[in-house]
């Protein structure tokens, strides 16, 4: 089901549940009996939904920021992949092989092993480590004079441990949620500022639905994406590892159109 139709029915059907309260409430207090009530529930009102929008504001901002920067990292290791393929050509032909195997079983393992973990948000294995140190294994142990070829092994070196540095962050970000005190001031406080919009009286009982439905079904579109954007990884908005698929589609450019000596 699309995201765009999950929230759609999440909002009505939260709206849906507001008017039913409504209607219980008005057989017992009519809105246009609660008029007494508008000074004080007015100002405690205003003051509950001021806090709420900030805190749900900045919730919902910072997850939604979360979900940019991995995004961004995916691509920053996925390029730092390409690097150390491209630098590996620096190595003897043994070597430079063992090297880009590595770096394409990696990318494998990535796609089809990490990704799905992190979208279940689930433990990876540690074959994505053992394949990084097939990687830097041959580029450490690579001796030359040639100054040329060394900043290639060393730009090489480098980049496998930027690699490994941006696939602990990847899989930081996997399991970086919100907290559950979070979701209980999130979760509690839209019930809170609903209570107190029931006592203010309304000048007609349609006027209560119309004022009730919107604000009710504002709050659970927000909570809603809150909640898609909590996980970067997994859930309707999940990032997608086109990245690495990418970088699979260059592995196999370079092989095909650059021959050793054309890398230097």
């Amino acid at each position: 089901m699309a995201i765009w139709l999950q929230g759609l029915l999440f909002t009505l059907t939260v709206v849906a549940a507001a008017c039913v309260v409504i209607a219980l409430l008005q057989r017992f207090a009519p809105p246009t009996d609660r008029a007494h009530n508008n000074e004080l529930g007015t100002t405690i009102f205003e003051l509950l939904t001021v806090l709420y929008a900030i805190v749900l504001a900045f919730v919902l901002i910072t997850a939604w920021e979360n979900k940019e920067e991995a995004g961004q990292v995916t691509y920053r290791e996925a390029n730092e992949l390409v690097d150390v393929y491209w630098a590996a050509a620096a190595l003897e032909p043994d070597q430079r092989d063992e090297v880009r195997e590595a770096v394409r079983a990696y990318t494998d393992e990535v796609i089809e092993e990490e990704w799905p973990a992190m979208r279940d948000q689930e433990p990876v294995s540690t074959e994505g480590l053992i394949l990084l140190d097939a990687m830097r294994a041959p580029v450490a142990g690579a001796q030359t004079d040639d100054d040329v070829v060394q900043a290639r092994l060393t730009a090489a070196e480098d980049g496998v441990l930027a690699i490994t540095e941006y696939r602990t962050d990847r899989l930081l970000q996997a399991q970086r949620g919100l907290s559950a005190a979070m979701w209980t001031v999130l979760v509690p406080g839209a019930i809170l500022v609903f209570a107190v919009m029931l006592t203010l009286g309304t000048p007609t009982r349609k006027y209560q639905y119309v004022l009730v439905g919107l604000i009710s079904g504002m709050v659970a579109l927000m909570l809603f994406a809150t909640y898609q954007l909590e996980y970067p990884f997994s859930r309707s908005g999940a990032t997608d590892p086109v990245a690495y698929e990418t970088a699979v589609e260059r592995f196999d450019y370079i092989d095909a159109n650059y021959a050793h000596d054309e890398l230097f």
